[in-house]
């Protein structure tokens, strides 16, 4: 089995501290990902549509490279990269941003042979490379001998001009390390291992990233003073180049199993990463930054800070700051539903954005009660008496459910309304349906007069 942990953090940093992050809602990556098999080490595009990770499934010996696509909140079956994989170890994918390139390691046949202390031969896991030429994977070849070596070169990742990775020797994955090499002309030089803080002796250290400003380092130990096996943690990069003391990101990422592999999905304020709890196989997980009254940062600027449950093994206990993609919005005080044709009207007009309590669906399903329909109309009637008026309707649930599955509803009950005012006359074309499940909500609790409230419909001009 591989011990193998990269992690990938994608754009901008969160400004957050983590412990002053509201509620996170943790379950299993939705689709057809997981399996009982291992799922590991998930790297995105840009555009957090597309998904590569590496797996042992279909009764193989062997790990595989597999791709998956994100459709309605969902991720498709893997398909495997035939064009990548070897009849051997194939693992830890770093695509790029633009799907344009990758670098994995695998211990196929090319990969650097030796002898083992008993005499038998072993072979290293290398570093291969691979570009997408017109949409298809042309054949990996191997990084330059000054990465690859007898020993296990694993987790590759790239920051502007300097490549990391882990290495550690043959079978020995308790003394792994994580290594830079800088790139000067398009030319890989003699790398160098990380010095202390980030590699410290008689522990194992894996799987570095970069923030994106390249203000700091992420990467797994399994140090002490953690919360577990392997933990996350992070160290902000000096001026002069030097690490600062790395910090455990805290009891909502961490547990008393493995975590590894963390990175950013901005379009849905979520962000994937493995977790292998005591004695079952790693697997893929997506936690939900749920809105609340927290106030976002700034340029580091301290927030409020919100306590969290103490740990059985404590780690350190000051405040972390972990990287933040999206902006989490200062609560609104909900404010009764517009019910008039005037007051629609002059809602739409003056904030462009209107907000429904009042648009109801059946229990679980995206079919409209005939209460709506009053309401609606004058919706509708607001848009046939301004015809050049386009808007964006946007569905929202509350946080009961499965996260995923209420992104599917919302949408579809967002439908629902755009062909409802169709059949008032509407056109097709001036109207946009979206959803956004239970990410959003007005009060991050569960009860009942706030599942009331974060149930809702949003009606917005746009240009």
């Amino acid at each position: 089995m591989s011990y193998t942990f990269y992690l990938f953090f994608c754009f901008i940093l969160f400004t957050t501290r983590l412990f002053s992050i509201p509620e996170v809602k943790v379950i299993p990556i939705p689709g057809n990902i997981n399996t009982d098999m291992q799922e590991f080490a998930p790297s995105l595009t840009a555009d957090g549509k597309t998904m590569y990770f590496y797996s042992k499934r279909n009764n193989s010996k062997y790990t595989d490279l597999y791709k998956s696509t994100l459709v309605n909140g969902k991720w498709t079956n893997p398909v495997e990269l035939r064009a990548l994989n070897s009849p051997y170890d194939d693992q830890s994918p770093f695509v790029s941003d633009d799907e344009k390139f990758i670098v994995f390691s695998s211990n196929r046949d090319g990969s650097i042979e030796f002898r083992l202390a008993n005499g038998k031969l072993g072979v290293s896991r290398d570093l291969y490379y691979a570009e997408n030429i017109g949409g298809k994977w042309a054949k990996a070849s191997s990084l330059s001998d000054k990465i690859n070596t007898e020993e296990m070169e694993e987790n590759p990742f790239l920051h502007e001009s300097d490549f990391y990775f882990t290495r550690y020797p043959f079978g020995n994955p308790s003394e792994a390390k994580i290594w830079r090499a800088k790139i000067i002309g398009n030319q890989l030089q003699e790398p160098e291992e990380l010095p202390s803080p980030i590699n410290l002796e008689g522990t194992s250290n894996i799987a570095a990233v970069i923030s994106k400003d390249g203000k700091y380092i992420y990467f797994a130990s399994n140090r002490p003073g953690g919360y577990g096996g392997y933990d996350i943690y992070r160290s902000k990069i000096g001026k002069d180049g030097s690490f600062a003391e790395p910090e455990n990101l805290g009891a909502e990422i961490n547990t008393q199993g493995d975590e590894a592999y963390m990175i950013i999905d901005k379009a849905n304020n979520a962000f994937y990463f493995c977790r292998k709890n005591i004695n079952e196989n790693y697997d893929i997980y997506t936690a939900l930054i749920l809105k609340d009254d927290t106030e976002v940062a700034i340029n580091e600027k301290p927030i409020r800070d919100k306590p969290i449950e103490e740990a059985k093994v404590n780690p350190p206990q000051k405040d972390i700051e972990i990287p933040n993609v999206v902006e989490l919005p200062k609560k609104d005080t909900p404010k009764k539903d517009v019910v008039t044709k005037d007051e629609i009207t002059q809602t739409l007009k003056d904030k462009k954005k209107l907000t429904l309590n009042s648009v109801h669906f059946d229990t679980n399903s995206s079919e409209l009660l005939s209460d709506s329909f009053p309401i609606l109309n004058q919706i509708a009637d607001f848009l046939k008496d301004n015809p050049d008026s386009k808007i964006k309707i946007t569905g929202h649930t509350d946080l009961t459910g499965d996260t995923a599955l209420n992104k599917i509803l919302s949408l579809e009950r967002a439908e629902s309304v755009r062909a409802y005012l169709h059949s008032k006359g509407v056109d097709r074309k001036r109207m946009i349906a979206d959803g956004k499940g239970s990410t959003q909500p007005i009060i991050n609790n569960l009860e009942p007069e706030s599942n009331r409230l974060n149930r809702r419909t949003e009606f917005q001009i746009v240009d």
